[in-house]
């Protein structure tokens, strides 16, 4: 996985927020970036209200945990992302790294139950498991699957010799009343043509082909 990563003076968390910001504007085609807040590490990782759950007690990163930048966005649909960012030291510099990544899309169709991607398959693309019907309907469209798949990636690390484990989180889960429904998903950044990419633009893909499936 290439690296965001920023050294030296570089290395604060308003400038990470800045190009984390800039990235997803220039992702998603907005006119202006989102808006971001900084969140300590021995907070929640939300504000109050966010569909986005609690963060986990042990992140399963090779670095501590400095902070987490949490972004509320109305374009070009609503989401939610918080990004964990790394501290830790490149040769003698301190440096800071970009970690994972987790979405909460709304969706407009209402789901009974939770359906999630399902565990890693030794042979195979996992498929969808929950809600019978939910999950049919999800199952019956391969190239979903696929990107699915592909957008929550097992491994991650700057090389095939320096790699951690990352668990896999995909699902859609029903919100209280007649709300509709949620789409949560952790991911990881990914190497683009000018840099990195934060995947915004294939999340909110993927949402809306979940509510085209289910509609």
């Amino acid at each position: 996985m290439p690296a965001a990563l920023w050294t030296g003076r570089e290395a604060h968390p308003d400038r990470v927020t800045a190009d984390l910001t800039g990235v997803l504007g220039r992702e998603l085609g907005l006119a202006r970036p989102p808006v971001a807040v900084t969140l300590p590490p021995d907070s929640t990782g939300v504000p109050a209200g966010s569909l986005l759950p609690p963060r986990e007690r042990f992140s399963g990163m090779p670095a501590p945990t400095l902070c987490y930048v949490y972004v509320d966005a109305r374009a070009p649909r609503p989401f939610e992302l918080r990004a964990s960012l790394m501290a830790g030291r490149a040769l003698v510099r301190r440096s800071l790294g970009l970690g994972q990544l987790f979405y909460a899309v709304p969706l407009t169709r209402s789901v009974p139950a939770r359906t999630a991607l399902s565990a890693p398959r030794r042979f195979g693309p996992s498929s969808f498991e929950g809600d019978a019907g939910v999950a049919g309907r999800l199952n019956a469209d391969r190239e979903l699957v696929a990107d699915a798949n592909a957008l929550t990636p097992l491994e991650a690390g700057p090389d095939a010799s320096h790699t951690w484990s990352v668990e896999r989180l995909l699902a859609v889960e029903p919100l209280p009343g007649e709300q509709g429904s949620v789409l949560l998903l952790r991911t990881l950044h990914r190497a683009a043509a000018h840099g990195w990419s934060l995947r915004a633009d294939a999340v909110l893909n993927l949402a809306a082909r979940i509510e085209a499936v289910l509609g």
